[in-house]
């Protein structure tokens, strides 16, 4: 008698919900709360809508260039992956370690605004950044740690459901910011010509200024919020199917655009500007406040916090795994790349916890520490995602006649976008990204060394290190002097 096979066991991976719950989730965290506050600080509707028109076809061109980077080499995982094949290792180093301080140091800016989002139902955290708060922070990032140690594949199911609560108070501020709009409202001062005039005539340097220096304002709260769009592609080895990341990261970035453009400009046509700017941060729950009652302000407030939660999630899975992901490629030593009896790679979960709790203990200290530690976070990831998109040119070009011709010029736009768009909102902030890459110029070369690569580096990776590492000295001595502030 003849005995039938057993069935192999289903392979478990990521779904494309899932995946599609990554991108979502992972860039959907306080920043959209304070969307209206922050863009009406920086430009009037016109300007705004200008500046997420660019920024929308920017980001569009770069989750295009991931989902096609996905397709024609399916063998590579990650954004890292793709500037170590098109670049070399050490450029490979530079887009990885750029990523991996990005995600953490998001973290901390999440941890921030969660105590001010907590604040709204227990003032004591309303206070600022305090020892409380800093205490609380770090059990919960310690709390996510473990949770994640657990394995990567269920903290991922996990954030599916994240994102759906989450989404609901959004979609409830986006609906109620439809039925309350007023066109009068939003075009009185549509190209914040009247708000310039007003401060000049006072003797005031606080107008935005031009239209062009009221786009350029925007692009870092803007591409800010688009963090971890990335994050299907870092993933992708983990999906079901490997096609499933092009879709994920194409359909999630399409979500982000209209939810983010929503969100943003709608408030324009219900409260003056000037309302707008003078609004606490995050703004969406006095806002929304404002329109239904208080009972709005405790229910978005109740939804930052869930998403806040599902953001820190997402980003500490991103982090581990762009650690281990380059400890695999031997642009780290191999103590990154050991995985528990889960698979999860527990000593870069430590690493990146205990990073986290140092930059928060740090940010006692600070002034403004939601606004540094967004705003450096974003500096770092453009790095990996224009060395990303310079790949997808790379490939592209020999191919241009072979169908691909659309491929590279969407990496293109991209790479330029970016460039251009760092460059203009915060090129002091790549100079202190430099100060932190000095520590990991020390753990490539040892991971190098380890593995008895020879070179260890090149003649140009050499200059770049060096380079590297005259900017930082730079940015020191001009943090010191005072010229460069956090």
């Amino acid at each position: 008698m003849s005995q039938t096979a057993p069935t192999p066991p289903r392979k478990k991976g990521i779904s494309l919900v899932g995946l599609i719950a990554l991108v979502i989730s992972s860039s959907i965290g306080s920043g959209v709360f304070a969307l209206s506050t922050d863009i009406s600080a920086a430009a009037a509707p016109g300007p705004a809508l200008l500046a997420w028109l660019v920024t929308g076809i920017g980001f569009m061109a770069l989750a295009n260039t991931f989902g096609r980077l996905s397709i024609v080499q399916p063998h590579l995982n990650g954004i890292v992956a793709y500037a170590d094949k098109g670049f070399g290792p050490f450029v490979g180093f530079v887009s990885g370690w750029g990523f991996w301080l990005s995600i953490w140091i998001g973290n901390v800016a999440f941890g921030v605004m969660l105590t001010t989002a907590i604040g709204y139902f227990f003032p004591p955290f309303s206070q600022g950044l305090t020892v409380g708060a800093v205490a609380f922070i770090s059990v919960l990032n310690w709390a996510i740690i473990a949770l994640v140690n657990r394995g990567v594949e269920e903290a991922s199911a996990l954030n599916a459901i994240v994102m759906a609560c989450k989404l609901v108070p959004i979609f409830a501020f986006i609906v109620v910011m439809i039925m309350v709009f007023d066109f009068n409202v939003f075009t009185v001062d549509f190209w914040g010509k009247l708000a310039n005039n007003a401060a000049g005539g006072m003797g005031g340097d606080g107008a935005p200024g031009s239209i062009d220096a009221q786009i350029i304002n925007c692009f870092m709260v803007m591409m800010w919020v688009f963090v971890g769009m990335e994050g299907a592609s870092v993933l992708g080895h983990r999906a079901q199917r490997k096609s499933d990341v092009s879709r994920a990261t194409i359909l999630g970035c399409t979500a982000l655009v209209v939810i983010y453009v929503a969100a943003s400009v709608l408030p324009y046509g219900y409260l003056p500007r000037e309302e707008l700017m003078a609004l606490g941060s995050p703004s969406m729950p006095y806002i929304f406040e404002h329109a239904v009652g208080p009972w709005g302000g405790a229910f978005i407030s109740a939804g930052l916090i869930i998403s806040i939660f599902g953001a820190w999630l997402s980003y500490t899975i991103l982090a581990s795994e762009a650690m281990h992901g380059m400890a695999r490629m031997e642009l780290l030593p191999r103590v990154f790349d050991q995985l528990n009896s889960y698979s999860a790679p527990s000593t870069c979960l430590l690493a990146t916890g205990v990073m986290i709790q140092i930059l928060t203990i740090v940010m006692l200290f600070s002034d403004a520490a939601y606004q540094f530690a967004y705003s450096l976070c974003t500096a770092s990831i453009v790095i990996s995602w224009t060395l990303a998109a310079a790949y997808m040119v790379k490939w592209a070009w020999p191919r241009r006649h072979d169908g691909q011709m659309g491929g590279l010029v969407l990496a293109a736009f991209a790479c330029a976008f970016l460039t251009v768009a760092v460059l203009l909102a915060g090129v002091e902030l790549l100079m202190l990204c430099c100060i932190a890459y000095v520590p990991g110029i020390f753990f490539y070369v040892r991971a190098r060394k380890e593995r008895g690569s020879s070179p260890v580096m090149t003649r140009k990776e050499k200059a770049l290190a060096a380079f590297i590492i005259v900017v930082a000295i730079a940015a020191a001595a001009l943090l010191a002097c005072g010229v460069i502030t956090i």
